[in-house]
C-alpha cells in the first residue's frame, strides 16, 4: 500500500549507499524454497500460479522480426565502451530511412547487412505501428520477468533492471514531480544490483520505479524510485531514458505464462545470496563479449545435466547488473523443472542460454531477441 504522502529527495544514488547489510554465508541454494524463506522484499508472491510450460517450443512461435530475405533478426545495443573507440558508421533504418546513431537501439540482420528500427519493427512484434499524435494509447503490459534497460551513459553503458510487478498507473505522485503536459506516471516494483545502492537486507537494491511516459512523443524516463515501506521518494538528477525487454512466457505470445509464485520464490532465493556488485565481473564480462550457450553444444540429456551444474556454479559469482535477471531466470527455470535437470536445462537453454559472470547488457539483448524476446524503446502498445 503506497503511502499517502512522500518526502522528495534529490539524487537518489548517493542517498542510499548507507545501506549495506552483509547476508550469512553457506552452501549455495540451488532452488527456490517453497516454504520457508524469509520475506525480504516487502511483499508475498501472488497466490495464484500461471500454467507451467512444459517442453520447449518452437521457434515459429515466439515474436521475432524478420529482414526481406527471411532471416531473424537481433536487436542491437550501444556496445559498452568500445563505441568510444570504432568510427561512426552512416546507418539508417531500410523501411523508414531514419538515421540511426551509436547510441540508437535497432534490430539488425548481419547476413542482409539490414538494419530496422525500433519503431518500424513493432508491426513484426504485433503492435500498432505508432501513437497517432495526440492519441494516448494503451501502455505495454509490462509485468514480471521484464528487463528495463536504462540509459545508456556517457560510457554507452545500459543499466540492467528486473521488474518484479505488474506495471500500474501512478496519478498520486504528480503533485510531487514535475510531470510535463500530455505525459503520465508509471510505477512498477523493480530490483537490481548496483554500485551506489544496495537494499536494506539485501546486496540487491528492491524498489518501486517510477516512469514517465510521454505516448505522443513515444518516450519513457525514469525518473524517481521508492524502496519498500518508505515514506521517501529518490528522484534522478536527470532523467533516465529507458526501453523494455519482454520476455516471451506470455499468452499472447506462447500457450503457457510465467508462473508468478515460483519466480517470486526463485527472486526471492537470490536475493538472500545476493553479493556486493562486483568490477571484476563487469571486466570479465566485456572481455568474453557474446559468450553464450548453444542448444546443438549439448544434444544429451547427461550433457544438459552436466551443462545446469556448471549454471548452478555460476550463480554463487559476484554480479553485475546483468547478473540480476540472468540468476533470477535461470533458478525459476531449475526450481520450475526441479524433477527433471534435463527440462530445466532445455528451458534455460531456450530462453536465458547465457552465463550470468560473462553477460554485458548489450549481449544479454542481442542473445535474447533471438530466443522469444522482444525490445521496446517505449511503452506503447
Amino acid at each position: 500500500m503506497q503511502p499517502k504522502c512522500c518526502e522528495v529527495i534529490m539524487d537518489k544514488p548517493e542517498a542510499l549507499t548507507h545501506n549495506r547489510t552483509a547476508l550469512p554465508s553457506g552452501s549455495p541454494l540451488r532452488r527456490a524454497p517453497t516454504m520457508h524463506l524469509p520475506r525480504l522484499l516487502g511483499r508475498d508472491p501472488k497466490k495464484g500460479r500461471g500454467q507451467r510450460p512444459g517442453g520447449v517450443p518452437a521457434a515459429s512461435k515466439t515474436r521475432c522480426v524478420r529482414c526481406p530475405n527471411g532471416h531473424e533478426m537481433r536487436a542491437k545495443l550501444a556496445r559498452e565502451m568500445l563505441q568510444l573507440l570504432r568510427c561512426t558508421e552512416d546507418q539508417q533504418c531500410c523501411l523508414c530511412e531514419r538515421g540511426l546513431t551509436d547510441h540508437d537501439a535497432y534490430y539488425r540482420c548481419k547476413a542482409c547487412n539490414v538494419d530496422y528500427c525500433l519503431s518500424c519493427s513493432r508491426g513484426q512484434l504485433g503492435l500498432s505501428a505508432a501513437v497517432p499524435r495526440g492519441a494516448s494509447g494503451p501502455a505495454l503490459q509490462v509485468g514480471p520477468g521484464d528487463i528495463l534497460l536504462c540509459g545508456p551513459d556517457k560510457y554507452d553503458i545500459h543499466h540492467v533492471v528486473l521488474v518484479r510487478g505488474q506495471l500500474e498507473a501512478a496519478p498520486e505522485l504528480a503533485g510531487m514531480l514535475n510531470v510535463p503536459p500530455g505525459a503520465e506516471l508509471l510505477r512498477c516494483e523493480t530490483i537490481e544490483s548496483t554500485q551506489g545502492s544496495t537494499g536494506s537486507a539485501t546486496w540487491w537494491y528492491p524498489t518501486s520505479t517510477v516512469i514517465q511516459r510521454d505516448s505522443h512523443a513515444g518516450t519513457a524516463v525514469v525518473v524517481a524510485d521508492q524502496p519498500p515501506d518508505s515514506d521517501t521518494l529518490y528522484t534522478f538528477p536527470e532523467p533516465v531514458p529507458c526501453k523494455v525487454l519482454l520476455h516471451p512466457l506470455r499468452p499472447e505470445v506462447l500457450d503457457a505464462e510465467l508462473d508468478d509464485e515460483i519466480f517470486e520464490e526463485a527472486l526471492e532465493a537470490c536475493a538472500w545470496r545476493s553479493q556486493e556488485y562486483s568490477w571484476n565481473t563487469a571486466v570479465h564480462a566485456f572481455l568474453a563479449y557474446q559468450r553464450s550457450m548453444r542448444m546443438g553444444d549439448y544434444p544429451t540429456s547427461q550433457a544438459r545435466v552436466e551443462l545446469l551444474e556448471q549454471i548452478r556454479a555460476s550463480w554463487d559469482r559476484p554480479p553485475i547488473c546483468s547478473a540480476v535477471a540472468i540468476k533470477v531466470w535461470q533458478q525459476y527455470f531449475d526450481a520450475l523443472h526441479s524433477d527433471s535437470p534435463d527440462d530445466a536445462a532445455r528451458c534455460i537453454l531456450h530462453y536465458m542460454p547465457v552465463w550470468c559472470d560473462a553477460t554485458t547488457p548489450s549481449s544479454l539483448v542481442k542473445t535474447l531477441t533471438h530466443h522469444g524476446w522482444s525490445l521496446y524503446e517505449s511503452l506503447e502498445a
